[in-house]
This record gives structure tokens, C-alpha cells and sequence, in this order.
């Protein structure tokens, strides 16, 4: 087992973190916590404290660490098929299954259910939406994007 003064200096020398000050990382002026596990809402370090995750793993952790139930379901799923995408017409079953889960309880007005794997892919999806939408309505020269910033 490495020691955390060991993962402390990997950390620095290798690992990428986003909204961390890189140049005060790499010189060990900002902490470094190694997590290892999880229970309900609480996460736990490499030094055995335990901490109200409030970020939620940062928003994707929503039914809690350690669910035996969801790492069942996981495992069989992978075990199947642990990924495919959905381009061209493309599909497996449980990406099927859950569309129809979900609009099962979606509102009236909804019809069809996208799942993305974070912003890029959720965002290029939304321009060619847009262009797709344009084109149906006979205005194919609509496909210029205005962005705001700041």
C-alpha cells in the first residue's frame, strides 16, 4: 500500500485537478486528500476521517455512497454491455428501457429522452438539434450559435 506521503507527491507531479491553483498544488502549498470510500452522505480519507459529502460527489452521487444494490445493477449491466452509444440509430436495451422509464413519468409534453456523458456531448447535441429544428421548419440557413460571456 503506497503511502499518503507517496500519493501526496503522484498527486502533485501527475493528476490534473480543475479549480485548483496548479502552480500552489505542485508545490504542496494546498491539500491533498485521497478518498477511499463512502457510506450514505459521508466520504472517508486515506487517514480514516469522515466527512459530510455536500457536493454530492459533485452532483452525480445523489442516491449515496456504498449502495449495494446500484453496484449489483452496475456489475450485471457491465458484465452485459458496459457502454454503447446511441448515434445512428443505434440503441442497447437498457438505454431503451430506461427512455420509456423515464417518460413514463416525464411530463405530457415530452417525447423523447437524450442521454449525454457530460456538457461537450450534451452541448453539440443541442447546436445540431437546433440546425435539425431550422431545417424542418425550412430555414436551413439558420445555423449560426450567439453565445454570451460574462
Amino acid at each position: 500500500m503506497l503511502t499518503n506521503d507517496q500519493l501526496a507527491q503522484w498527486d502533485r507531479e501527475n493528476f490534473f485537478h480543475p479549480s485548483t491553483h496548479l502552480a500552489q498544488h505542485a508545490r504542496g502549498e494546498t491539500p491533498t486528500r485521497v478518498i477511499t470510500g463512502g457510506s450514505g452522505v459521508y466520504i472517508e480519507d486515506r487517514d480514516g476521517k469522515k466527512m459530510l459529502d455536500g457536493f454530492a460527489g459533485l452532483y452525480c452521487v445523489n442516491v449515496g455512497y456504498g449502495r449495494p444494490e446500484i453496484a449489483e445493477a452496475i456489475a450485471t449491466q457491465a458484465k452485459e454491455l458496459a457502454y454503447y452509444h446511441s448515434y445512428v440509430g443505434h440503441g442497447t436495451e437498457a438505454s431503451i428501457t430506461l427512455s420509456k422509464m423515464v417518460l413514463d413519468r416525464a411530463p405530457s409534453n415530452m417525447s423523447k429522452v437524450y442521454f449525454g456523458l457530460g456538457g461537450s456531448d450534451a452541448n453539440e447535441t443541442n447546436v445540431k438539434l437546433v440546425w435539425y429544428y431550422n431545417n424542418v421548419l425550412g430555414r436551413p440557413e439558420k445555423k449560426k450559435i450567439i453565445s454570451r460571456w460574462r
